[in-house]
């Protein structure tokens, strides 16, 4: 009787061991960085707004410039940049510890777009 008491017991305790162990994922949403200003001087004709999710290698400007004069052809500059990032974590939490290990990042990159009108203003 004392064996088998001690057998169930060691199988209990052995299953709530391996099912404690949970993974979860997390999502973290935070501006990266901000420029939301526009030219002081000089005239320019306001475009539209421009979003851009480049892939994890083309994050630049240029990038992002390229891909706002497929939308508008006209366009000289991208004022107002807003680039925010999102952060996905795996977290498995176990008897042992917490473990945390990033799974993706990725960008999304807003500006508006715009074409000078006068460039004599800009020199």
């Amino acid at each position: 009787m004392k064996k088998r008491f001690l057998l169930i017991s060691l199988l209990v305790l052995l299953t709530l061991v391996l099912s404690s162990c949970t993974t979860t994922t997390l999502s973290t949403k935070q501006p990266f960085s901000a420029s939301v200003s526009f030219p002081a001087e000089g005239t320019y004709q306001i475009l539209g707004r421009v979003d851009f999710a480049p892939s994890q290698g083309s994050a630049g400007y240029i990038d992002f410039l390229t891909y706002a004069k497929t939308l508008y052809p006209d366009t000289d500059d991208i004022v107002n940049i807003i680039v925010d990032s999102e952060n996905s974590y795996e977290m498995t939490a176990s008897p042992y510890g917490n473990d945390s290990r990033l799974v993706s990042s990725s960008y999304m990159m807003s500006g508006i777009a715009i074409a000078y009108t006068e460039y004599e203003n800009l020199l």
